[in-house]
């Protein structure tokens, strides 16, 4: 098969349901959106002179349009009209007060704090979002067991705390969230206290997500998201992690420490795998001396398209 039509069939797909989504009301999608993808396609016209194979060169292309779809569609460009309106309205005289204006942008971003208290009883921690598209970062502790604060124009937060002897479920949920073409914002920045064990469940629709997790135990680390940036750093303070992405199309770099085993299993239609120093058994890919380590991280990954690097360090 042509990789050629195969990577404009797959775009022309791509745009026309997002197009079809906006008419729905489902997800709104402009022209606008679309014209300011244009350095997509300087990247794409480079991919095509690398000397790579061809069905790569297609993950590569496609993975760069649904990244470049993401950042359009939530990009803010309420500050750029507003100011080129404005200078035209002055140059004509007009004097332009909006101190009685009834509509202040501020009135519709939220913001959401939320801490939980930690005691030495809890042994596991359990933290599930579910929250829309946005940017997400988990790169401090904290005293409290979790510490969430976060500030969006889509929706509210909620929360809910199970406890269940020596485990505790924090449940973060983004009630009635609407996105809005070019003027989203959904941020949230998550503080986790180093002394549990922890299980992450984190289903963020399309999502810039860090996680800098070197200072905790985890355990278990499962996105389910959209089109998603994710990179995740684990320490060396839990002897087995399980990480498992799902995502429609995702760039994922997951950095290990170089004394760790690690094993890789990849189901996707189109990937890139960037597993340096990795041997291929069957479907899987291990570092050497995989059984022999005491520390391992499992890696799953089930994207229709996906770029993977793992980093030892």
């Amino acid at each position: 098969m042509n990789n050629k039509n195969v990577f404009w069939g797959v775009i022309l797909v791509v745009i026309g349901a997002l197009f079809i989504f906006n008419n729905l009301g489902w997800f709104d999608f402009s022209l606008r959106s679309l014209f300011d993808m244009w350095p997509a396609l300087l990247i794409i016209w480079g991919i095509s002179m690398l000397p790579i194979k061809g069905g790569l060169k297609t993950a590569l292309s496609v993975i760069t349009v649904l990244l470049a779809i993401f950042i359009a569609s939530t990009r803010d460009y309420s500050d750029h009209w507003t100011t080129r309106f404005n200078k035209h309205v002055n140059m004509r005289g007009v004097d332009w007060d909006h101190s009685d204006d009834e509509y202040n942008q501020s009135d519709d971003v939220y913001t959401y704090t939320f801490n939980e208290n930690y005691d030495a009883s809890i042994k596991t921690a359990v933290l599930n979002m579910d929250i829309a598209a946005g940017k997400f970062r988990i790169e401090d502790t904290t005293n409290y067991l979790l510490d969430f604060e976060a500030e969006n124009n889509v929706g509210q937060y909620s929360n809910e705390v199970m406890k269940n002897g020596s485990t505790t479920e924090i449940y973060v949920r983004l009630e009635e969230g609407r996105i809005r073409s070019g003027t989203n914002k959904n941020r949230a920045y998550i503080k986790l206290n180093t002394q549990p064990v922890w299980e992450m469940k984190l289903d963020v629709g399309a999502a810039d997500f860090v996680g800098d997790l070197r200072e905790f135990k985890v355990s278990k680390v499962e996105i389910d998201g959209g089109a998603s940036s994710i990179r995740l750093k684990i320490g060396d303070k839990q002897d087995e992690t399980n990480i498992d992405i799902e995502t429609g199309a995702s760039a994922v770099k997951v950095y290990i420490p170089e004394s760790a085993g690690c094993e890789v299993v990849s189901n996707t239609v189109l990937s890139d795998l960037d597993l340096k120093g990795f041997i291929k058994e069957g479907k899987r890919y291990r570092t050497p001396n995989f059984d022999g380590q005491k520390q391992k991280v499992f890696i799953s990954l089930d994207a229709a398209v996906s770029a993977l690097d793992v980093i030892r360090e």
